[in-house]
């Protein structure tokens, strides 16, 4: 039942995560019914205390309230631990598909929305794995069990103590979720929007300040406040107040069941279970429908996890190359944008120790070919080789080894500039740190922190790291671009020395033709061709 209840409200692209936690939800679940029905126990002994002042029924009542908290405790761990392991899972499931998904894919998406898919949505999901499960057994057993009871000890006629509950739980159950699902979804958008427009506005303080758009940046901040402001009196006005109505005549239920208990003159045990029994009824009720807010919420972050899950992802096979250098080589590529050809069955082998130059007008597909040629993003057709093998055909991890692409945008981390070159080469020592910052021309202290260096200092340090790495084939684009001339044809020259002396191949993308001329090839692309490949 938990299995085909969790497969109903999450889905499927998610149950590899969960399906682990199955056990824990269930388990938990099997916990909280016998706690409800513990208490139900629990107050047939306040009851029947009534009729006979007996020791044993306190000691039954006690003795039973305990239990049940133990039971709800237990519970309440199982469930709450089996949901941190599955969002641990899913975690882990959604950072390795990013690692998989093509660039233009990720591009899609922006960094934005995967911000809110790997931490907002996962944790939406929190009281639909937590706590549905257990809402909706304890909704089908607890009334059945007290309405039977309700029956025996003060016949049918109180049943019409329950109807004012009645009709809220109509509302929660049946309405109240509609409202939830039209206005849930637009609630969780506008609460994105306040979130970016506050961390864009605080991280571009300065930066506006430096260009004078202080008034364009708090314009647009004080248009998200509104829209967030608009969109949650919109969501009171249309949920959070008939769900306050709902929830007044939930608790009327008491006050039916005393007039009820004293125009038909019941005896003390019979006003006691319509009492008791009564709000027994409701409180999964109210309980269940509390939560189905949560839950549209949590469906609709299910639903845009399982979206970015089913994105295809980069193929990879099963061979394993080991430390082998290759040649890299493309046959016969096309890139498609649309309905525009961008290359067209582009061919050329880039021979190992060598540096190859690509040049070309922007817009060209300079930097789409270079991230096909390191496995990042799937061509329109045709293939690239690594020696014998297709790009396709290897491992991640060996494709990984074999070749390292390095974005214009890199950026280093947060911490030292040891620690970012010990991404690299963890079993390096400080000497070879040094050589590999003089090669790329920058000479800083190795404590300190990259990520206040300037521009050009941060693209040199991610240059040093080319230096350290074990891969053979070296994709770069745009290297320099941060430097000054005299530097940048300095680094292009212990670039070369390195493919030469190390039988590495470098390729990179560049518009500068002074700095190409230091490469051995020269490969320039012109639209839908390769216009001029010629050796240096």
């Amino acid at each position: 039942m938990i299995n085909k209840l969790c497969q109903y409200y999450v889905t499927p692209a998610l149950m590899l995560a969960l399906r682990p936690s199955l056990a824990k939800l269930t388990l938990g679940t099997i916990s909280e019914i016998f706690a409800a029905m513990a208490k139900i126990g629990a107050l047939l002994c306040l009851i029947q205390l009534i009729d006979d002042l007996s020791n044993q029924w306190v000691y039954g009542a006690i003795g039973l309230w305990i239990f049940s908290a133990l039971l709800s405790s237990l519970s309440s761990w199982l469930v709450h631990n089996a949901e941190s392991l599955f969002s641990a899972r899913l975690r882990r499931q959604v950072a390795q598909h990013l690692t998989r998904l093509p660039s233009k894919t990720l591009s899609r998406y922006g960094d934005n929305q995967l911000r809110r898919l790997v931490s907002e949505d996962i944790n939406t999901l929190h009281h639909m794995v937590a706590h549905l499960p257990s809402e909706f057994v304890t909704f089908a057993i607890v009334p059945v069990m007290s309405i039977t009871i309700m029956l025996k000890m003060a016949g049918p006629i109180a049943l019409l103590t329950l109807l004012p509950g009645l009709i809220a739980s109509l509302y929660y159950l049946v309405f109240l979720p509609r409202f939830a699902a039209k206005y849930g979804a637009e609630r969780m958008n506008i609460m994105g929007e306040i979130v970016t427009a506050v961390n864009d506005y605080t991280r571009g303080i300065r930066v506006n300040r430096v260009y004078g758009t202080q008034s364009g940046a708090l314009a647009s901040y004080h248009g998200a406040t509104q829209r967030f402001t608009s969109g949650i009196i919109k969501w009171v006005g249309s949920v959070a107040l008939p769900a306050s109505i709902a929830i007044a005549l939930l608790q009327a239920v008491s006050t039916f069941a005393i007039t009820y208990s004293i125009a038909y003159r019941l005896s003390p045990s019979a006003m006691a279970s319509v009492f008791f029994f009564g709000l027994a009824v409701v409180s999964p009720v109210l309980k269940l429908g509390h939560g189905l807010d949560y839950v549209t919420a949590g469906k609709n972050a299910a639903k845009n996890i399982g979206k970015l899950l089913k994105q295809t992802p980069i193929s990879c096979g099963n061979v394993n190359i080991g430390s082998k250098t290759l040649p890299l080589q493309a046959s016969k590529i096309s890139v498609i944008n649309d309905t525009t050809t961008i290359i067209d069955s582009f061919t050329h082998r880039f021979p190992t120790g060598s540096c190859t130059a690509i040049m070309g007008p922007s817009g060209i597909g300079k930097s789409t070919l270079l991230r096909i040629l390191a496995g990042q993003e799937v061509p329109y057709s045709g293939t690239t080789m690594l020696g014998s093998y297709e790009l396709s055909t290897l491992t991640e991890m060996s494709r990984h080894m074999a070749i390292r692409y390095v974005p214009q945008d890199i950026a280093v981390l947060k911490t030292t500039v040891r620690q970012n070159l010990q991404l690299t080469a963890p079993n390096a020592c400080d000497s070879e740190f040094f050589d590999a910052l003089a090669l790329a021309e920058v000479d800083i202290n190795l404590d300190y922190d990259a990520s206040l260096l300037s521009g050009g200092q941060q693209q040199r340090v991610a240059l040093a790291s080319i230096f350290l790495n074990q891969a053979s084939i070296f994709l770069l684009d745009e290297p320099t671009s941060a430097l000054d001339k005299k530097t940048a044809l300095s680094i292009m020259q212990n670039l070369t020395e390195f493919a030469q002396k190390e039988n590495k191949t470098i390729v990179m993308v560049t518009h500068d033709a002074e700095l190409a001329q230091r490469a051995d090839f020269i490969l320039t692309l012109q639209k839908n061709a390769q216009l001029q490949d010629e050796e240096v």
